[in-house]
């Protein structure tokens, strides 16, 4: 006996398939660990063309676009917080993160730190590194950096 299924239940098991793929997917978090460090450069404009300010809840990141939204968590006491993307950095092997000494005072720390970076989206690519860069002889190539609109991918 063969089973035929009318175009609109295959139409509609297809749908929910890629739907429940889609879903499980966006709310995978992706996450990086490394060292976070703190920077400010009161004053000065960002890769993002803003004002930097060390009293926002701000950081530099090597490959999100600006405007992401990401949760810092400090591994030595569980202290989080959850900062938006505006600069590029850090440039020093190991560092994942640069944040601005408010979120620093949230997370609990001053110099450096152990931390996992969280992007409860799909869209925000975590773990892409410096290889994205083009390092070469020491010296980061800036010619693949541009400045992106600016988008709110969690709301916290």
């Amino acid at each position: 006996m063969v089973l035929r299924l009318s175009a609109e239940i295959r139409t509609a098991a297809f749908i929910t398939a890629c739907c429940t793929a889609i879903l499980v997917f966006v709310s995978a978090a992706a996450a990086e660990s490394g060292i976070a460090s703190v920077y400010a450069y009161s004053g000065s404009k960002t890769a993002s063309g803003e004002r930097a300010s060390p009293g926002g809840l701000t950081a530099a990141h090597r490959t999100l676009p600006f405007g992401t939204k990401v949760r810092v968590t400090n591994k030595r006491n569980g202290q989080s917080v959850v900062v938006r993307i505006n600069d590029r950095g850090p440039f020093i092997r190991g560092r994942v993160i640069d944040v601005t000494p408010a979120a620093a005072r949230v997370l609990g720390f001053s110099g450096l730190t152990p931390v996992t970076l969280e992007s409860s989206s799909g869209i925000a690519s975590l773990g892409a590194g410096a290889s994205s860069f083009g390092w070469s002889r020491g010296t980061a190539s800036f010619a693949s950096l541009k400045a992106e609109p600016a988008r709110v991918l969690a709301n916290d």
